[in-house]
């Protein structure tokens, strides 16, 4: 199945000479130093969360990349809308829109939401169904049909 025959015997510089390339390119990769990395550019007995917050705690040789690191992040964020707090993504007209759009391509049933929270859910017929437990919930479930 392989065009060429595996060789019996392989020199080591006559390998490292082929992978030259290759072994230059993963040397260049491990040394190199990006600007996103100057806080694990510190040995760990320097790092401390305060110079996440404050750059005038690090190294002086560290301040001009910091600076220019959180002024791309401030630029970034300014770039990129603000998503709603979680609080204001549950309240009912929310989750109901998310509901609304979560159900178009499947139907759910009026059970749904108790079902997904109990059952490994399969997509059959077009519509969202329960499939099997997810086995944590046994004695919920026999007390609810037992009533």
């Amino acid at each position: 199945s392989y065009s060429q025959e595996i060789p019996k015997i392989i020199t080591a510089t006559n390998f490292a000479q082929a992978r030259a390339a290759e072994i230059n390119a993963m040397l260049k990769a491990v040394t190199h130093k990006s600007g996103s990395q100057f806080l694990q550019s510190l040995p760990p007995a320097m790092r401390r969360r305060a110079m996440s917050h404050n750059i005038k705690r690090l190294p002086r040789r560290l301040r001009d990349i910091a600076k220019k690191e959180v002024e791309k992040i401030a630029q970034l964020k300014k770039e990129q809308s603000k998503s709603k707090s979680r609080k204001a993504r549950r309240r009912h007209g929310n989750l109901l829109m998310e509901f609304n759009r979560r159900q178009r391509k499947n139907i759910w049933l009026e059970t749904h939401i108790w079902h997904a929270k109990r059952f490994h859910m399969v997509k059959k017929w077009g519509y969202c169904l329960g499939n099997k437990p997810t086995t944590k919930s046994y004695r919920a479930c026999y007390r609810a049909m037992s009533k």
